[in-house]
């Protein structure tokens, strides 16, 4: 069953994304960052957040339960869903909306909104509306977690393993069908963390991308033979102390 419910679909969809990924020519900018973000605390709160609740519902699995063959689908399916989800929503997405109008804020915001609403049709497969809702904005607040990743650390490699990971543990520990303790918690802090780490990380690219353009500007000027609007005004500041 879950090969055909599972593993085949996503199967199909990794050829259909690479096939996408190498006609448009994106895989450089999909799999890497040209300059990867700061600071280097938010990404990593952010992986051992994630870590940790991967490794909260694993060590809860009853491993006994689950046979050597649904095993090695359960870890295909994980692979599979880190590659695809992540190559679509931290690569073509990220890489789409940065070659448009949008600033970095809205490039997060977008790639996360998009995976969020990657997860809503599954109210048409027999999942309460409410629950799917919840999940949708579940999977935003995650989509942040995984932007920060890339940013920070200039890889869509780790996105794709903290995703697979994430996936793996859970489907693992629900086919067993045991409960994982304070499950919650880390699920929950893994949300809660995401959020402070994507506001820190925005921050710190928007004040980058402003000394970018406006060191941009003062270069345009200067090659015209000016200068940038704010070096004349501290220039008539001083002109104007000077005088008696």
């Amino acid at each position: 069953v879950i090969f055909r419910s599972i593993v085949l679909p996503l199967s199909v969809g990794a050829v259909f994304v690479a096939a996408t990924v190498t006609y448009l020519g994106w895989w450089r900018p999909v799999l890497r960052e040209s300059e990867p973000g700061t600071p280097k605390w938010a990404m990593w709160i952010v992986l051992v957040a994630m870590a940790a609740f991967s490794v909260n519902m694993m060590l809860a699995t009853d491993w006994s339960a689950v046979t050597p063959t649904h095993l090695m689908l359960l870890v295909v399916s994980g692979i599979l869903v880190g590659f695809n989800e992540e190559t679509v929503n931290r690569g073509v997405t990220v890489t789409g909306l940065r070659g448009s109008r949008f600033n970095e804020t809205w490039v997060a915001l977008g790639s996360a909104f998009l995976f969020g609403a990657m997860h809503v049709p599954n109210a048409m497969f027999g999942v309460p509306l409410v629950a799917t809702l919840a999940q949708g904005v579940f999977a935003f607040i995650m989509g942040c977690g995984f932007y920060v990743l890339r940013r920070v650390s200039g890889s869509l490699a780790i996105t794709m393993v903290l995703h697979g990971l994430w996936d793996f543990s859970t489907f693992s520990n629900q086919a067993s069908g045991a409960d994982a303790a304070y499950a919650l918690y880390f699920q929950f802090g893994a949300y809660l963390i995401a959020l402070i780490a994507l506001f820190a990380v925005l921050r710190r690219s928007e004040s980058y991308h402003d000394r970018v353009e406006e060191g941009r500007l003062a270069d345009g000027f200067r090659q015209v033979g000016g200068h940038a609007p704010r070096n004349r005004c501290r220039a008539r500041a001083r002109r104007g102390r000077r005088r008696p």
